[in-house]
């Protein structure tokens, strides 16, 4: 024998109504409604200096001072702190200095080998801005490994600032080719410091251990690394659903038969990128994803990433590129989470970039 059961509202007695016939089953009137509710929002990636056209200049300059190229030229001292003989110094099979012939090599660490670079006196980093280097992955640098760079104080054993991992900075998935990276030393912490020393350090580690090298490491007097937010306002949280990246340039954009738009894939509209446009993910302080964009293909290669627009208007083509997210990122206020794209190296050559994103507000509070 079934159980009655009455479904009523606490408040004001209400109970629901069951209803049928003969031609139906009997059955419950009901009414959903969104348990939250969500304000539209695009938002475009902005920086409190230059808005939000990204195509400036970001390009290191003035006089660097060099650390270590490999021992091309005599610079600061390398030696291998933690673990074997994992590390050349002035190994011949790779090199990038100019009128060079050599790089570090890094034999497939094991974690927690350190490497250091020692000047022998202090630096003062006051009128520096930034740090780069160039990067040569050989093979089998996968998601799972991870090598920090700091600065050191020889005197005191300890770290100076804080450490950053080099493979949010360049695309460690590219192999076989010189990759710049560029770091600002506020990143590092590291603006206004002294320091003796650099280390980089293994702290993560797969499979195959990696293979790499790394070459002209110095840091820029000036330049820094530009970067380009989005983030949620006080008492909400920003649901980030897409993507649409605009980029124009002076070129002309048929092929001569008119076949079909003559777009370079191994650049941006003709722009050759060294260091690249880094994008970040970051959650709290923690940077949960990191990749860095080299030409039009390296993005496009991107889920759910298109081309969704192309023209010319005789002197200048132009692209729109959408980036659909198969789940919203969610960006908390609370927590300070944001998303950003940062330049550093010149794009003047540009005539436009912009990046918006189009978002939902929810309101927490």
């Amino acid at each position: 024998m079934g159980v009655k059961v009455y479904l009523s509202d606490p408040k004001t007695g209400r109970e629901a109504e069951v209803i049928g016939g003969k031609e139906e089953k009997h059955a419950l009137i009901v009414a959903t409604r969104p348990l939250k509710t969500f304000e539209n929002s695009i938002r475009f990636f902005a920086n409190p200096d230059y808005g939000a056209d990204m195509n400036i200049n970001a390009a290191a300059s003035g006089t660097p001072v060099q650390v270590h190229n490999g021992t091309d030229t005599a610079l600061w001292a390398g030696t291998q702190e933690v673990g074997g003989a994992d590390v050349v110094f002035d190994s011949g099979d790779q090199n990038h200095t100019a009128a060079g012939a050599k790089s570090i090599y890094f034999n497939r660490l094991e974690l927690n080998d350190t490497v250091q670079f020692d000047k022998g006196s202090g630096l003062d980093l006051t009128s520096y801005s930034s740090l780069t280097l160039w990067i040569y992955v050989d093979n089998n640098w996968g998601a799972i490994d991870s090598f920090s760079l700091f600065g050191w104080d020889t005197g005191t054993s300890s770290i100076i600032g804080s450490a950053v991992n080099l493979e949010n900075y360049f695309s460690y998935l590219t192999q076989d080719v010189w990759q710049k990276i560029s770091i600002p030393l506020r990143d590092m912490d590291l603006v206004g410091e002294t320091i003796d020393a650099l280390r980089i350090a293994c702290i993560g580690i797969g499979g195959v251990k990696p293979k790499f090298y790394i070459d002209d490491i110095q840091f820029e007097e000036k330049g820094v690394p530009v970067s380009f937010s989005i983030e949620a306002d006080k008492g909400t949280w920003l649901h980030v659903n897409e993507f649409a990246i605009s980029v124009a340039n002076a070129r002309a954009s048929t092929l001569a038969d008119g076949t079909m738009p003559n777009i370079p894939y191994n650049g941006l509209l003709g722009e050759t990128l060294t260091s690249g446009i880094t994008y970040k993910r970051i959650q709290g302080n923690d940077i949960e994803f990191s990749t860095t964009i080299l030409d039009l293909i390296g993005l496009l290669e991107l889920a759910g990433t298109e081309i969704s627009g192309q023209g010319s208007d005789g002197t200048n083509t132009w692209l729109t590129i959408s980036v659909k997210h198969q789940e919203p990122l969610i960006l908390k206020a609370e927590v300070e989470d944001k998303l950003q794209w940062t330049v550093s190296e010149d794009l003047t050559g540009l005539v436009r970039l912009r990046i918006s994103a189009g978002c939902s507000i929810e309101v927490r509070e």
